[in-house]
């Protein structure tokens, strides 16, 4: 899909900047993940052998990246991804909180997606990745959440498992984030930039207790209608799912970095009615159950 880049750096050789020591690493068929734990701030500048998919578990990370001449800031909490092409070289800016942070690294040889995409009668020559920073995605989410348990446990569920669902993810990245996919929309028409952070900030700091749509549309300043439609536009997902989706990320913070705290007091804590309400949103999200997920990524 690319030519090779030299230098580049390889999933072993990722394991061996002293950031990235992983605490969990599995392998099945070409594909290799490994949950790394962050303790400490970094400047590095990386290019990988393969493309890589990057996923934040716990910990809220602010980070610079720059690549291809553009610069990218943003804060990635749990849910947060990248789409790092193979062969793009990367620098990276980034501030680590002082609990940590825990992140899956996916990585996704070139030649597998070539197979991939020749199977489903493309020309693998004409397809390139699309790099993404800061993005949500569910269905990523959830796929490399129940892959990294099945690292965890020892692959419990067996290589099929593990292998269909390398399969599926390797589809949706070209159908999704490469030059076969249809542009990524941009929103139009939605919230003005400083009144959409300011709500955004709102729902992070009101999670403890119910958010209703009016709160909302007042802190953007427009009428309720109005302010549903403008929030789909420019977040991409209406205000209910969005504030949910917030919810889920705090309990996934919550779950790896307060283990003492029970999972009903982690459910009122992040502003769900219940422990089995906080499950099924939970599962939904990342195909896993809170308690499996702690499990998971138990220090």
């Amino acid at each position: 899909m690319s030519s090779t880049a030299a230098c580049a750096l390889s999933a072993f050789e990722y394991t061996q900047l002293r950031p990235f020591r992983p605490k969990v690493s599995a392998a099945w068929d070409v594909f290799v993940a490994h949950v790394v734990e962050l303790q400490s701030a970094f400047r590095e500048t990386l290019t990988f052998s393969d493309h890589v998919v990057n996923l934040r578990i716990s910990g809220t990370l602010r980070s610079r990246i720059d690549a291809n001449g553009q610069t990218h800031v943003g804060r990635s909490g749990p849910g947060t991804l990248q789409v790092i092409p193979a062969n793009l070289t990367t620098k990276w800016e980034t501030a680590v909180p002082s609990g940590g942070s825990r992140t899956i690294a996916m990585f996704v040889p070139e030649a597998f997606l070539a197979r991939i995409a020749e199977e489903c009668g493309m020309d693998s020559r004409k397809i390139e990745m699309i790099p993404q920073f800061f993005i949500h995605d569910p269905l990523l989410e959830g796929v490399l959440t129940r892959l990294a348990i099945e690292a965890q446990s020892g692959s419990p569920s067996g290589p099929l498992y593990a292998e269909s669902a390398c399969e599926f993810l390797a589809h949706h990245l070209i159908q999704t984030y490469s030059t076969r996919s249809r542009p990524l929309s941009r929103a139009s028409g939605g919230l003005s930039g400083h009144r959409l952070r300011a709500v955004l900030d709102y729902i992070d700091e009101s999670l403890t207790h119910p958010i209703t749509l009016r709160e909302l549309a007042e802190v953007a300043q427009v009428s309720p209608r109005h302010f549903e439609r403008a929030f789909r536009q420019a977040v991409g997902t209406p205000p209910h799912a969005y504030v949910t989706e917030r919810r889920v990320a705090a309990a996934r913070d919550l779950l790896v970095s307060e283990p003492a705290l029970t999972i009903d007091r982690i459910a009122s804590s992040v502003g769900f009615s219940s422990s089995s309400h906080l499950a099924l949103a939970f599962r939904r999200q990342t195909g896993c159950s809170p308690a499996a997920f702690r499990r998971l990524h138990a220090r």
